[in-house]
């Protein structure tokens, strides 16, 4: 979605002339509520529209916009009481969050704005079950929105001469299932040396319209998730938690609900229940780019003020672990390294009340050495519950990022029981972009994100190229 957003200006307080002198009276505490919340909005694909929301409270709360976790409003520029979010050249649903905060405490409430389109259609028909009488169907609905979804069905008979006409349509709907894959993006940071604010995004597979989240949490990461405190909030994607000890190391997790059952939870993240001090980096994601390069990515942490991140790598089954801080960023590629060797990568982040704490550690394996003409490609099939079907071949396509020949090509019939193939004829000292698809019976499933690989040059090594920021820091930890 391509969108501006423009905040409505606040006017300067009007100062009022002091005629009077008398005891001051008691001041009414209130918290913040909205007196007139965001209502929600259809538009067609490119419109536009305008978000009102207006809260009341004394002190009068401040009032900002956010799409997920990204904060709309500038928060020197947050308004008091009244925010007008404008967003236009709309192309996809999305959800708007308007959060209003005051000394007494904050609430959110959230706004959909649906773009009006057609349903995809369904995917992977299959007829499992037939009696002399009825015939099983089943599919895939091809739509992720988290709705309940209605189907039409029409059926006619068959004989040698064609087809008669059709039966008068029935309407069904399927029913929810709890959902089947955790929430997003969860990122947590400290308000205070006692309250948490968690936040992050529904689930790509949420198998029906989600009711709410469980955040679990617990200073104690081996016990059991059953054995964790439980925070329960509604369909929100932020909320907080008080009362925790100071100065430990919390474990949190975050689950959503249909009205069938509870979802898997989200991967565990941790932070240290000190004020200033940034969460642990959540999303952390490697990928080899080279035979020689692992790019690292994560997401980016809400206003933490990062002052530099910490990483540690080391080969796998080794004890020499490689130390490297480099300024705030949101990825990093880790340069210099041994073709075909499986690294592992720890990060944390700094600021200038301490270290954070340390993620888990993840693994990537650099990409296979290449010689002057010929590139050797490996892949892993697909996980079995997304193939929808057996995987009938492999497809590989190829395409230089330099030289002449600046073509796609394919290499279009690779045996389903294969899982690496030799590109040969290559140009000399280039660097190619590879992807690999898998197809089965119904058809071709996406292709895979782009592998880039430079072939060699006779008798020379190949120049490494730094990516991420000028003279990190090394040091060797053992």
């Amino acid at each position: 979605m391509k969108a501006t957003h423009a905040a409505s200006p606040i006017k300067p307080p009007l100062l009022l002339p002091l005629t009077t002198l008398c005891s001051p009276p008691a001041v009414r505490r209130v918290p913040p509520r909205f007196s007139i919340p965001p209502n929600n909005h259809e538009v067609m694909p490119g419109g536009s529209v305008n978000l009102t929301c207006v809260a009341v409270g004394a002190p009068m709360p401040y009032v900002k916009w956010m799409m997920g976790i990204v904060e709309l409003t500038k928060e020197e520029e947050m308004p008091i009481g009244r925010n007008v979010l404008e967003v236009t050249n709309i192309r996809q649903s999305a959800n708007y969050t308007c959060v209003a905060i005051s000394s007494l405490g904050m609430i959110e409430t959230t706004a959909q704005i649906t773009v009006k389109a057609l349903p995809k259609p369904p995917t992977s028909l299959i007829v499992t079950e037939t009696t002399a009488t009825s015939v099983t169907l089943t599919w895939d609905s091809g739509n992720p929105e988290p709705v309940s979804y209605y189907y039409e069905f029409l059926v006619m008979a068959v004989n040698n001469i064609g087809r008669g006409p059709p039966s008068s349509l029935v309407d069904t709907r399927t029913s929810e299932q709890a959902p089947s894959s955790p929430p997003l993006a969860v990122q947590a940071r400290m308000l205070s040396a006692s309250t948490m604010l968690v936040q992050w995004e529904p689930p790509e597979e949420p198998n029906g319209q989600i009711r709410g989240y469980r955040v679990y949490y617990s200073s104690d990461l081996g016990a059991p998730l059953s054995a964790w405190h439980k925070h329960n909030t509604d369909d929100s994607r932020l909320t907080t938690i008080s009362g925790l000890t100071t100065d430990i190391t919390y474990s949190l997790r975050v689950l959503g609900f249909t009205s069938v059952g509870d979802g898997p939870p989200s991967d565990v993240l941790q932070v240290k229940t000190q004020q200033g001090v940034p969460a642990q980096p959540s999303s952390f994601e490697a990928e080899a780019e080279l035979d020689t390069r692992i790019m690292l990515s994560w997401l980016w942490p809400v206003q933490d003020q990062i002052t530099k991140y910490e990483l540690m790598y080391w080969e796998a089954n080794s004890g020499n672990k490689l130390h490297v801080t480099f300024p705030p960023a949101g990825s990093y590629a880790v340069e210099g390294l041994k073709p075909d060797t499986l690294y592992m990568f720890s990060l944390a982040a700094r600021s200038e009340m301490g270290l954070g704490v340390y993620t888990q550690p993840i693994d990537a394996r650099t990409a296979q050495s290449s010689n002057s003409t010929s590139i050797k490609v490996s892949w892993v099939a697909p996980p079995a519950a997304s193939r929808h079907g057996d995987i009938v071949r492999y497809t590989l396509a190829y395409k230089a990022a330099t030289g002449e020949d600046l073509q796609r090509h394919e290499v279009s019939v690779i045996g389903a029981d294969v899982s690496s193939y030799i590109l040969k004829g290559l140009e000399k000292w280039t660097e190619y972009q590879v992807w690999v698809r898998a197809h089965t019976d119904i058809g071709p499933g996406p292709e895979s994100p782009a592998a880039r690989i430079r072939t060699k040059e006779d008798g020379m090594s190949m120049v490494r190229r730094r990516l991420g920021p000028p003279s990190p820091e090394k040091h060797f930890w053992h």
